[in-house]
């Protein structure tokens, strides 16, 4: 019986390839054979964006799925990236539904539950984040057994890390205490020597906790969204696609081997 990895995808700052480690890593698993679900929890829908997907002609979304009064989604989602790949989408609205729910006592464990009925249908379930430390952020955490953060390879990005990092730890003693991280380098510039500092720094302080896989700068992860296309079906020969299939197998074995 399969029973999904679920793994939240986030980072409290913008910019950092997040949405598209999440589209690129998630069709990089399915290549290999495992059956994955992409969620947008993002009320920017950007994730949704990438699959070609218009949040306005919507058949189906995050926030009616999450919202308590909504109505609830079959368990064969219809959405497809591609072979073994679906996608859960979201609109705007789910802003205001993150407010509803964050009202609600208990509500860091809604997404979980809701999660629940998937979790036999899919090897991994890897959910996109909003840029915040908000409410749907807290429930993505408590949702999931790993999280994977993105950090770009600059200054301040890497300063950030460890705010979020103090927030994996409170979600641990509340309410996930087997919530485990990873940190992957993304956007790296092997001639810029702040990027070799920055992932010098992250190899010294985090050298468990780091993936080895580094996802370099690309033009054509750039151009893969608005193609509406993951890179490795947009380029499939690019160096971006071949880091990302890098990192499938790396977390997978990683996952795995716990």
């Amino acid at each position: 019986m399969t029973v999904s990895r679920i793994v939240a995808i986030t980072n409290n700052k913008g910019g950092v390839a997040k949405t598209t480690t999440c589209m690129s890593l998630g069709a990089s698993l399915a290549e290999m054979g495992h059956r994955t679900l992409i969620v947008d929890l993002d009320p920017q829908a950007d994730l949704t964006l990438a699959a070609g997907l218009a949040a306005e002609a919507l058949t189906c979304s995050a926030a009616d799925w999450l919202d308590p009064e909504g109505t609830p989604l079959p368990l064969e989602i219809e959405t497809h990236v591609m072979t073994g790949l679906d996608i859960l989408p979201t609109d705007p609205r789910l802003a205001g539904v993150e407010r509803r729910l964050y009202d609600q006592d208990g509500y860091e464990t809604t997404l979980a539950q809701k999660l629940a009925p998937w979790r036999e249908r899919y090897a991994y379930v890897l959910l996109d984040c909003p840029p915040s430390l908000g409410g749907l952020s807290i429930m993505a955490l408590t949702a999931s057994r790993w999280v994977l953060v993105p950090v770009q390879c600059e200054y301040y990005a890497a300063r950030r890390v460890n705010r979020l990092l103090d927030v994996i730890e409170l979600v641990k003693e509340r309410t996930n205490p087997d919530l485990a991280y990873y940190l992957l380098a993304t956007l790296y510039d092997q001639r810029n020597r702040i990027c070799q500092g920055v992932l010098g720094q992250l190899q010294t302080h985090f050298s468990e906790r780091l993936m080895q896989t580094v996802i370099g700068v690309d033009t054509r992860l750039r151009e893969s969204p608005a193609a509406g296309e993951p890179i490795i079906t947009y380029a499939p020969r690019t160096r971006a696609s071949q880091q990302y299939r890098e990192l499938a197998r790396e977390l997978h074995q990683r996952l795995t081997a716990r």
